[in-house]
């Protein structure tokens, strides 16, 4: 018997066995940073043999739930040894207990001298910068330190218990959701596990708070969608602008409770100076924080070079202003296409996270546990998941700039191979619908027109329409398969067209013949298969720059959207022009019903409604070369 390694139990048990040593040593090494070189070399093992775990084996879930917890309170104890935000939480939860309000002073400027001789404040960052932490993350702090013991670590660890409790059961909730295998690739990745049990970010209760506002607004419940959605922006501000998604899906009634909500937590720290204190640290810390942004260090190395001069302080709103402008496009898309309340939320957040100027490694928690709340695979997520972690490197001198550029590299390259051909299927269909409202005028009024072949039909998108918008019966027929819907197709040889003559009502030729070897051919045979009448569509010149233009993009669309598989009918191209066409099918015996055009700057289509004529005692061999090509 053959040895097959990817099924084997010996091969499931390896990588179970790394897996479980890289986070079990991540608990050990963590505690100090001089060692993080060997932490990104343990997330890197295994990130590997996590992917091989669910590649490989097929856990029930009550096991992937089980090693979830395990592996999180491996990192229970690890301090905040990666990043200093833990510091934050607790300084901000401690003035609370003064009296203090955590939006009105800086740290440096707080006048609690007693409180600043503590181990908090030696490490805190920002110190000149007011906290920008929401209402509710502001009360989980002050929870947390209740029971605070100077230069101790008890305040520390209650907060991260508390986080580390939400996201548990963030992920309890995404296993009543989800199939075993998204949970896993959530709940074993080991960048989530160290950010969420190993360094304690608030991300992780704002993860049970989307987890909860998905479920509720799956079930109806918009009203309680709202409460939490609120919650979540009170945890992180940037849910806030999920909201015209939720009014979409819920509409008023279930929004107002959202804004009761949120103005019910703001109330404990309202004040005339929270507003400008906050939006101005805000601003500088969009102005002046950068880490880890893909784009805006690639603006800035452009800009720089260009100019000679740093553009960091314009960069950083200018990014701002982009992603706000895009807010309402995305919410006019999600009208549009219809997307679910989980992918607008990932979609709105990966633009945040594209148009940031700083993106740490815990950012990358929410599109991670959002796509396994659509069952999708962000491999590209992953992939900049993993090689974010390199990024603390920057704290002991190591490579930082190598692995910025290693993570957004693969992240662009991975998120187009995984999403171009569902972009350029949508495109297509996009351009379908054009076609069809073209050519609909010209159909039969009556129901005369039952049967239509879509002769050259590529995707498929055009007979989709006519099927949906006529309510005719549709065949589709070429001989690249691109078939992209569930319409009965036929993949022709180039043989005679293999049905009798006279046997449909309408034959749809749209940007076909001139992909043809013999033209002249495949016309006559459409002719002769059609007793009603055939609609040719075709891309037209006027002047020779025109033709060798029209040649050029003809080829490079079509070798895009098949992916090559038509790149062999090239050496066929022959376009004409509008009285070339009229002179052809005149010679076919094909009577000329009407003719349309439109102009696409700078090229110009024209169609062409013809009806059989005497029939040629003689047909030959027909080539159908291409379909629908995407020629302008």
């Amino acid at each position: 018997m053959k040895f097959s390694w990817h099924s084997s139990f010996l091969g499931q048990w390896i990588c179970q066995v790394g897996l479980c040593a890289s986070i079990f040593a991540l608990g050990l090494i963590g505690v100090d940073r001089m060692h993080l070189s060997l932490v990104f070399g343990l997330v890197v093992c295994g990130s590997m043999c996590w992917i091989l775990c669910w590649r490989m084996g097929k856990f029930s879930i009550k096991i992937i739930l089980m090693y979830a917890i395990l592996f999180r309170l491996s990192l229970l104890g690890l301090p905040p040894s990666l990043s200093d935000d833990a510091y934050r939480y607790v300084w901000d939860g401690l003035i609370q207990h003064e009296g203090v309000n955590p939006y009105k002073f800086t740290p440096e400027e707080v006048p609690l001298e007693d409180i600043q001789q503590d181990l908090t404040f030696e490490r805190l960052n920002s110190k000149t910068f007011i906290s920008v932490y929401p209402p509710f993350s502001q009360l989980i702090f002050r929870a947390g330190t209740t029971w605070h013991e100077p230069d101790g670590f008890l305040s520390y660890y209650l907060v991260k218990g508390g986080l580390i409790l939400a996201e548990l059961i963030a992920v309890f909730m995404l296993a009543r959701l989800v199939s075993a295998g998204f949970v896993l690739l959530y709940a074993w990745n080991p960048v989530v596990i160290l950010e969420t049990a190993g360094q304690a970010h608030t991300e992780s209760l704002l993860l049970l708070v989307l987890i909860s506002v998905i479920y509720l607004a799956r079930n109806q419940q918009g009203r309680w969608a709202s409460v939490f959605l609120a919650i979540g922006g009170c945890v992180k501000l940037f849910p806030f602008l999920f909201f015209p998604y939720l009014w979409r899906r819920c509409g008023w009634n279930a929004v107002w409770p959202g804004a009761v909500t949120a103005i019910v937590l703001a109330l404990p720290f309202a004040a005339p100076y929270v507003f400008g204190n906050v939006s101005g640290s805000l601003d500088l810390y969009a102005r002046f924080f950068e880490f880890n942004s893909g784009l805006y260090y690639s603006l800035k190395a452009v800009m720089q070079g260009l100019t000679g001069e740093d553009w960091s302080k314009q960069l950083g709103p200018f990014l701002r202003l982009i992603f706000l402008c895009s807010l309402p496009v995305l919410y006019l898309l999600d009208r549009v296409q219809r997307w679910s309340f989980a992918q607008a939320m990932l979609i709105t957040t990966g633009c945040y996270l594209l148009l940031t100027t700083t993106v740490h490694p815990w950012y990358l928690l929410v599109p991670l546990f959002l796509t396994a709340g659509i069952q999708a695979y962000g491999w590209h997520w992953i992939w900049l998941g993993m090689w974010s972690a390199a990024t603390y490197l920057l704290y002991v001198g190591g490579p930082y700039w190598t692995f910025v550029i290693i993570g957004w590299a693969g992240w662009g390259i991975i998120g187009m191979l995984q999403y171009a051909p569902k972009w350029l299927q949508s495109l297509m269909r996009a351009r379908a619908c054009k076609k069809f409202k073209k050519i609909q005028p010209f159909f039969p009024h009556d129901s005369s027109a039952k049967a239509v072949l879509d002769l050259g039909c590529a995707e498929g998108y055009v007979g989709e329409y006519i099927q949906k918008e006529l309510g005719a019966s549709v065949l589709l027929a070429d001989i690249v398969f691109m078939n992209q819907t569930d319409l009965p197709y036929v993949r022709l040889k180039q043989e005679r067209l293999p049905w009798p003559s006279n046997h449909f009502d309408v034959v749809l030729l749209y940007c076909v013949l001139h992909h043809s070897k013999d033209t002249e051919l495949l016309l006559r045979e459409a002719l002769r298969v059609c007793r009603g009448r055939v609609i040719v569509v075709e891309s037209v010149y006027t002047t020779s720059f025109q033709r060798v233009l029209l040649k050029m993009v003809d080829q490079l669309a079509n070798r895009l959207r098949s992916f090559g598989k038509m790149n062999t009918q090239e050496e066929y191209l022959y376009f004409r022009t509008s009285k070339q066409w009229r002179k052809l099918f005149l010679a076919n015996n094909a009577n000329i019903l009407a003719e349309f055009k439109s102009d696409t700057i700078p090229f110009t289509t024209a169609g062409f409604v013809l009806q059989p004529g005497p029939i040629p005692e003689k047909s030959t061999t027909a080539y159908v070369r291409g379909g629908n090509a995407a020629s302008p």
